[in-house]
């Protein structure tokens, strides 16, 4: 939508900060989240018309404001001063491949939809969080924000350039494309792993600890051993189906499928071993089968420990 102002106006600076008060609903499955936040704005007095636009044109990209109340409205010398108590649903895209090992970012974006980057400029309000006396980290929110099963890592805010390479049907743009100034507030949490992984690897551990007794079974009773390993094989399967309807739908392998994944191979090679064990015995090689149990009962337990390890490491 084409501005008021004319081509070749001064850019007005708009230093803008905020302040979140509570983050709720966080959900990766919608990735959605819900934010109380402050939001102020500090521009030059002047026109009138501009000032309109920079207030009101105001909107967040990734989601929409629910509430946004006017707290404070004042010319402080040269400049005017506005703030909001904002409330909103923003979406967010969440990283779960080191899942439950992961940290997400949820940002809160907002830009104006009237004034084109030659008019209007967002400035991070950094004096105002330097006069806070909290912490960089935790520039722009409460002390006491927190949400449950994560830990706050880190607050970032970015100023940036966003095109949009479109007239939006307007046949006096041309050539086509816009460019406006974009603020965002990111806030980054790490995910409190411990009963998560707990609850993944635990029961995982108990399935291949089952599976493992088959290496103690004569190698001559192949119904149980293969009993054994399937029900630990059904489990496995049952399990993962379990943990699955906790996730999103999303497009690539997660850390606890590469648990899961690892566990289906272990208990498929258990499974393997069985069979061979059995075949030499059949075939009268007693010895060989006896000694291929022993080297299992080895061998089974190392490749757990280094594969999982091997994943936990990887992050």
């Amino acid at each position: 939508m084409l501005s008021s102002f004319a081509a070749g106006a001064e850019a007005t600076p708009v230093h803008i900060g905020m302040h979140v008060v509570q983050l709720r609903a966080v959900d990766a499955r919608t990735e959605s989240f819900y934010a109380d936040l402050y939001l102020w704005l500090r521009f030059p007095v002047g026109d009138e018309a501009r000032a309109k636009e920079i207030v009101e044109k105001l909107e967040p990209v990734n989601g929409k404001f629910d509430s946004k109340d006017l707290v404070d409205d004042k010319v402080i010398g040269t400049e005017r001063y506005i703030c909001y108590r904002v409330t909103g649903t923003f979406f967010f895209v969440p990283d779960l491949k080191n899942y439950p090992f992961d940290t997400q970012v949820l940002p809160i974006t907002v830009e104006n939809a009237q004034l084109e980057l030659e008019e209007m400029t967002f400035v991070d309000d950094k004096i105002s969080y330097e006069k806070s006396g909290a912490p960089e980290l935790r520039w722009g929110l409460s002390p006491t924000l927190s949400i449950p099963d994560y830990t706050l890592a880190r607050v970032d805010r970015d100023i940036y350039e966003s095109k949009y390479p479109t007239s939006f049907g307007d046949p006096t743009r041309n050539p086509a494309g816009t460019h406006y100034s974009r603020y965002t507030l990111k806030v980054s949490f790490v995910r409190e792993y411990w009963s998560y992984a707990f609850k993944i690897l635990i029961p995982l551990l108990i399935i291949l600890l089952m599976a493992y007794l088959v290496f103690f079974l004569p190698p001559n009773q192949l119904d149980t051993a293969a009993s054994v390993a399937m029900t630990a094989l059904l489990s496995c399967m049952a399990y993962n189906v379990a943990v699955s309807q906790n996730m999103p739908e999303i497009g690539y392998l997660v850390l606890s499928d590469k648990f899961f994944i690892a566990t289906y191979v272990l208990l498929f090679l258990t499974l393997a071993q069985t069979f061979i064990a059995f075949i030499l015995d059949g075939n009268g090689k007693p010895e060989a089968a006896l000694k291929l149990d022993l080297a299992s009962r080895w061998i089974f337990p190392v490749l757990v420990t280094v594969i999982f390890a091997g994943f936990i490491a990887s992050v």
